[in-house]
């Protein structure tokens, strides 16, 4: 009995660790979502399909906000899912004050393994007060050019070195395109790149009946070529190049274009757009999908986007886009030239030649299925939900 006692141990031993290696296997990784809210916005939606395509025998999502949910919040979509949230409730100054040891406690109690954050105020906070957890961040934007832009240049350049010096703190900082990743390594970052994804199941091109259908539901008129622009409505969009273009075109006289959105620049869109008929401002609606499936052309004009979540939506649905040559969208453009025209950024004359050669283009088909090519090699949300679980588990075995 005692000479086997060596073998039984070392047996029961292997079988202890071989039980520890397959519990490791089978138990899931729990991953904290942060973000200031669930407001309809593009980080919104990619932390929607980025949860909506988990694999849930593998990861355990939980969503926690920072501020109380706007009007127009996402939850109801969340909760569909059938995922746990939390809300810390706070407003922006007393999440600055107590945010920190709230969310602290929060994170202690909940013992995530990996820690997702998006959004300024989120990767400040997890950055700053979350050192011990591995902590992902989803870079959205170029700061200084975004928040110079919103807030103006003393503002805005203070809180983009605020998040430029979170993202040194965070361990997998993931640029949403490849040239961002560049353009945030300039500041000595380290990063990866995982595309933003559209939902094909819900944006994908609609048959003449659905457009039709679409079209008589929205109000949108089903005898004329639509143009579609859509955002908020402010200088970063420039919604004013878009105008002159438009005026500038011979399209006008045969198609419209409807800007779907609002913003501070609104009542002076209105004001260039001389009252003509074919602009058209719809304010801001919960069914963009809706505008874009039914549109003939897509056009932005922006300055500055961190991918251009929007352009790709168009593509995924089938829809020619117009776009100004900011380096995302000829990254996006760039997988199939076909999708798409580019014009130099603030030239309202070269984007009404190219309204006039997309208006008179008779390859539309082909431009319609490039875009759609496009997206579902690279910019698909299941593919994008699966890049980051490779990086989750890689991170997490480390």
């Amino acid at each position: 009995m005692v000479h086997f006692y060596p073998y039984i141990t070392a047996t029961v031993r292997i079988k202890i660790n071989r039980l520890k290696i397959v519990n490791s296997y089978m138990s899931k990784i729990k991953i904290l979502y942060i973000s200031s809210t669930l407001s309809s916005s593009g980080p919104t939606n990619v932390i929607f399909n980025i949860v909506k395509y988990l694999d849930r025998e593998r990861f355990e999502p939980v969503i926690l906000t920072l501020s109380p949910e706007p009007q127009d919040s996402a939850l109801p979509r969340f909760q569909e899912l059938g995922l746990n949230f939390y809300s810390l409730g706070f407003s922006r100054r007393q999440g600055f004050l107590m945010g920190k040891s709230a969310l602290k406690h929060f994170v202690a109690k909940h013992q995530p393994d990996v820690i997702h954050s998006h959004g300024i105020r989120p990767d400040i906070f997890s950055a700053e007060c979350l050192q011990e957890y591995k902590r992902f961040t989803t870079i959205h934007n170029y700061p200084y050019e975004d928040y110079t832009m919103k807030y103006g240049q003393l503002l805005g350049r203070y809180l983009a070195w605020r998040q430029i010096m979170a993202f040194r703190k965070i361990d997998y900082p993931v640029a949403i395109c490849e040239s961002l990743r560049q353009h945030i390594q300039s500041y000595e970052i380290p990063s990866h790149t995982i595309y933003n994804g559209v939902d094909i199941n819900t944006f994908n091109p609609a048959t003449n009946d659905e457009r039709l259908a679409l079209r008589q539901k929205l109000g949108m008129p089903v005898d004329r070529k639509i143009f579609v622009s859509v955002g908020h409505l402010m200088n970063r969009k420039d919604p004013e190049t878009v105008i002159r273009g438009f005026l500038a075109s011979n399209a006008k006289h045969y198609t419209i274009i409807l800007f779907i959105g609002d913003g501070p620049l609104r009542k002076h869109c209105q004001k260039l757009s001389q009252g003509k008929d074919c602009i058209k401002f719809t304010g801001k609606v919960n069914n963009v999908h809706d505008y874009i499936r039914a549109a003939d052309y897509f056009i932005s004009a922006s300055l500055s986007e961190g991918l251009g979540y929007v352009v790709v939506e168009a593509l995924a649905c089938g829809i020619p886009v117009c776009i100004s040559d900011i380096e995302p969208f000829k990254e996006i453009i760039s997988y199939n030239e076909k999708a798409g025209l580019l014009f130099p950024v603030g030239d309202s004359q070269s984007l009404a030649t190219s309204i006039d050669r997309l208006f008179l283009n008779e390859n539309i088909q082909e431009m319609s299925e490039a875009g759609v090519e496009i997206v579902n090699k690279y910019f698909n949300a299941k593919k994008m939900s699966e890049d980051y679980q490779n990086l989750y588990e890689k991170a997490n075995s480390e």
